[in-house]
Protein backbone atom coordinates (compact mmCIF):
# COMPACT_ATOMS: atom_id res chain seq x y z
CA UNK A 1 0.00 0.00 0.00
CA UNK A 2 1.11 3.61 -0.85
CA UNK A 3 0.45 6.52 1.72
CA UNK A 4 0.62 9.76 0.28
CA UNK A 5 1.95 12.16 3.11
CA UNK A 6 1.15 15.32 1.40
CA UNK A 7 -2.73 14.10 1.93
CA UNK A 8 -4.68 13.98 5.43
CA UNK A 9 -6.22 10.98 4.54
CA UNK A 10 -7.49 8.47 6.48
CA UNK A 11 -5.38 4.85 6.08
CA UNK A 12 -6.61 1.60 7.92
CA UNK A 13 -3.95 -0.60 9.39
CA UNK A 14 -4.02 -4.29 10.58
CA UNK A 15 -2.87 -5.50 14.43
CA UNK A 16 0.13 -6.57 13.16
CA UNK A 17 0.85 -3.46 11.19
CA UNK A 18 0.23 -1.24 14.00
CA UNK A 19 2.38 -3.23 16.41
CA UNK A 20 5.36 -3.12 13.61
CA UNK A 21 5.11 0.43 12.83
CA UNK A 22 4.75 2.24 16.73
CA UNK A 23 7.59 -0.74 17.94
CA UNK A 24 9.90 0.81 15.11
CA UNK A 25 8.82 4.43 15.38
CA UNK A 26 9.40 3.89 19.78
CA UNK A 27 12.82 3.05 18.73
CA UNK A 28 13.65 5.30 16.13
CA UNK A 29 12.59 7.92 18.96
CA UNK A 30 15.51 6.98 21.43
CA UNK A 31 13.68 4.33 23.34
CA UNK A 32 15.03 0.90 24.19
CA UNK A 33 13.73 -2.34 22.90
CA UNK A 34 11.99 -2.87 25.74
CA UNK A 35 9.75 0.32 26.01
CA UNK A 36 8.79 -0.13 22.26
CA UNK A 37 7.78 -3.54 23.07
CA UNK A 38 5.56 -2.04 25.45
CA UNK A 39 4.45 0.87 23.51
CA UNK A 40 3.72 -1.29 20.33
CA UNK A 41 1.29 -3.80 22.81
CA UNK A 42 -0.34 -0.93 24.19
CA UNK A 43 -1.22 0.74 20.73
CA UNK A 44 -2.87 -2.66 19.44
CA UNK A 45 -4.63 -2.61 22.84
CA UNK A 46 -5.84 1.08 22.42
CA UNK A 47 -7.04 0.00 18.68
CA UNK A 48 -9.02 -2.82 19.90
CA UNK A 49 -10.71 -0.35 22.42
CA UNK A 50 -11.51 1.67 19.81
CA UNK A 51 -9.50 4.73 20.67
CA UNK A 52 -6.61 7.27 18.90
CA UNK A 53 -3.74 5.17 19.03
CA UNK A 54 -1.63 7.34 17.14
CA UNK A 55 -2.30 10.33 18.53
CA UNK A 56 -1.60 8.95 21.88
CA UNK A 57 1.39 6.85 20.56
CA UNK A 58 2.26 10.48 18.94
CA UNK A 59 1.60 12.55 22.01
CA UNK A 60 4.74 9.90 24.43
CA UNK A 61 7.11 10.05 21.59
CA UNK A 62 7.23 14.15 21.21
CA UNK A 63 8.89 14.29 24.48
CA UNK A 64 12.07 13.07 25.20
CA UNK A 65 12.46 10.23 27.28
CA UNK A 66 14.03 11.57 30.18
CA UNK A 67 10.93 13.17 31.29
CA UNK A 68 9.50 12.25 34.26
CA UNK A 69 6.02 12.68 33.19
CA UNK A 70 5.98 10.04 30.01
CA UNK A 71 3.01 8.07 30.07
CA UNK A 72 5.20 5.26 28.70
CA UNK A 73 7.15 4.57 31.68
CA UNK A 74 5.01 5.71 34.13
CA UNK A 75 2.69 2.57 32.75
CA UNK A 76 5.26 0.30 32.53
CA UNK A 77 6.03 0.95 36.22
CA UNK A 78 2.60 0.94 37.38
CA UNK A 79 2.29 -2.86 35.49
CA UNK A 80 5.39 -3.42 37.00
CA UNK A 81 4.29 -3.28 40.19
CA UNK A 82 1.14 -4.71 39.89
CA UNK A 83 2.84 -7.52 38.56
CA UNK A 84 4.78 -8.26 41.99
CA UNK A 85 1.29 -7.63 43.94
CA UNK A 86 1.35 -4.52 44.96
CA UNK A 87 -2.09 -3.33 45.51
CA UNK A 88 -3.32 -0.29 43.37
CA UNK A 89 -4.57 1.97 46.03
CA UNK A 90 -4.20 5.79 45.63
CA UNK A 91 -1.70 7.09 42.70
CA UNK A 92 -1.17 11.01 42.09
CA UNK A 93 0.43 11.50 38.68
CA UNK A 94 1.02 13.96 36.08
CA UNK A 95 1.46 12.89 32.52
CA UNK A 96 1.83 14.11 29.04
CA UNK A 97 -0.58 11.73 27.52
CA UNK A 98 -3.43 10.63 29.68
CA UNK A 99 -5.00 8.06 27.70
CA UNK A 100 -1.78 5.68 26.84
CA UNK A 101 -1.78 5.04 30.53
CA UNK A 102 -4.95 3.30 29.68
CA UNK A 103 -3.49 -0.21 28.53
CA UNK A 104 -1.22 -0.26 31.08
CA UNK A 105 -4.10 0.11 34.06
CA UNK A 106 -5.92 -2.44 32.22
CA UNK A 107 -3.19 -4.56 32.84
CA UNK A 108 -2.99 -4.17 36.43
CA UNK A 109 -7.05 -4.43 36.79
CA UNK A 110 -5.61 -8.08 34.76
CA UNK A 111 -3.18 -8.71 37.42
CA UNK A 112 -4.32 -8.02 40.76
CA UNK A 113 -7.92 -9.17 40.00
CA UNK A 114 -9.47 -5.26 40.85
CA UNK A 115 -11.32 -2.97 39.06
CA UNK A 116 -9.62 0.57 38.62
CA UNK A 117 -11.04 3.89 38.20
CA UNK A 118 -8.51 6.31 36.32
CA UNK A 119 -9.84 10.03 36.77
CA UNK A 120 -8.76 12.94 34.54
CA UNK A 121 -10.52 16.51 35.13
CA UNK A 122 -14.01 15.71 34.19
CA UNK A 123 -13.34 12.15 32.71
CA UNK A 124 -13.05 9.20 34.51
CA UNK A 125 -12.35 5.47 33.32
CA UNK A 126 -13.19 2.03 34.65
CA UNK A 127 -10.94 -0.34 33.90
CA UNK A 128 -12.35 -4.37 34.74
CA UNK A 129 -10.33 -7.55 34.60
CA UNK A 130 -10.07 -8.89 31.06
CA UNK A 131 -13.19 -5.94 30.07
CA UNK A 132 -12.99 -3.17 27.81
CA UNK A 133 -12.98 0.07 29.33
CA UNK A 134 -15.83 1.70 30.64
CA UNK A 135 -15.48 5.81 29.58
CA UNK A 136 -17.15 8.35 31.29
CA UNK A 137 -16.85 11.97 29.75
CA UNK A 138 -14.70 12.72 26.79
CA UNK A 139 -11.20 11.39 26.43
CA UNK A 140 -8.01 13.23 26.69
CA UNK A 141 -5.20 12.83 24.37
CA UNK A 142 -2.97 15.90 23.50
CA UNK A 143 -2.37 17.99 26.49
CA UNK A 144 -0.55 17.19 30.04
CA UNK A 145 -2.94 16.74 32.98
CA UNK A 146 -3.02 15.30 36.62
CA UNK A 147 -4.20 12.30 36.91
CA UNK A 148 -5.38 9.93 39.90
CA UNK A 149 -5.28 5.92 39.81
CA UNK A 150 -7.24 4.04 42.48
CA UNK A 151 -8.82 0.94 43.31
CA UNK A 152 -12.93 1.27 41.71
CA UNK A 153 -15.40 1.26 45.05
CA UNK A 154 -18.30 2.71 43.05
CA UNK A 155 -21.13 0.56 41.64
CA UNK A 156 -20.21 0.93 38.17
CA UNK A 157 -22.51 0.49 35.04
CA UNK A 158 -20.87 -3.07 33.44
CA UNK A 159 -18.35 -2.19 30.73
CA UNK A 160 -19.18 -2.34 27.08
CA UNK A 161 -18.81 -5.26 25.04
CA UNK A 162 -15.08 -5.32 23.16
CA UNK A 163 -15.84 -3.86 19.30
CA UNK A 164 -15.81 -6.55 16.76
CA UNK A 165 -13.35 -4.98 14.74
CA UNK A 166 -9.86 -2.66 16.15
CA UNK A 167 -9.58 0.77 14.86
CA UNK A 168 -7.10 0.76 12.69
CA UNK A 169 -7.10 4.47 11.46
CA UNK A 170 -4.44 6.60 11.32
CA UNK A 171 -4.53 9.86 9.22
CA UNK A 172 -1.40 9.95 6.62
CA UNK A 173 -0.18 12.65 8.48
CA UNK A 174 0.10 10.72 11.06
CA UNK A 175 1.53 8.04 9.31
CA UNK A 176 4.33 10.06 8.21
CA UNK A 177 4.94 11.20 11.34
CA UNK A 178 5.34 7.76 12.99
CA UNK A 179 7.27 6.38 9.49
CA UNK A 180 10.13 9.69 9.90
CA UNK A 181 10.86 8.44 13.54
CA UNK A 182 11.15 4.41 11.76
CA UNK A 183 13.52 5.86 9.55
CA UNK A 184 15.67 7.31 12.29
CA UNK A 185 15.80 3.46 13.55
CA UNK A 186 16.65 1.87 9.82
CA UNK A 187 20.00 1.56 9.14
CA UNK A 188 20.81 3.74 5.89
CA UNK A 189 22.17 1.54 2.85
CA UNK A 190 25.68 2.18 2.29
CA UNK A 191 28.64 0.18 0.36
CA UNK A 192 29.48 -1.72 3.83
CA UNK A 193 26.03 -2.81 4.26
CA UNK A 194 25.56 -4.33 0.25
CA UNK A 195 29.02 -6.23 0.41
CA UNK A 196 28.80 -9.56 -0.20
CA UNK A 197 25.21 -9.35 -1.49
CA UNK A 198 23.72 -10.80 -4.99
CA UNK A 199 24.73 -13.26 -6.71
CA UNK A 200 28.35 -11.98 -8.06
CA UNK A 201 30.12 -13.76 -5.13
CA UNK A 202 31.74 -17.32 -5.14
CA UNK A 203 29.75 -19.17 -2.21
CA UNK A 204 31.49 -22.14 -2.62
CA UNK A 205 32.71 -24.06 0.33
Amino acid sequence: MKHDPLTDEVLALSLSEIAALSARATRGAGRNWGEAEEAAEAACWLARAGLDWAGALLEVLQHPAPQTDCALRIGIALADAAALSSPTRNAHLATSSPCFLLPFVARAADQTGQKIRLTVADTQVVLAPGACPLIIGPICISRQARVTITTDQHDSPPCPAWPQTHHGAIRATEYAQLTQLMMAFTVPTSAHSQAGAGAQEDDND
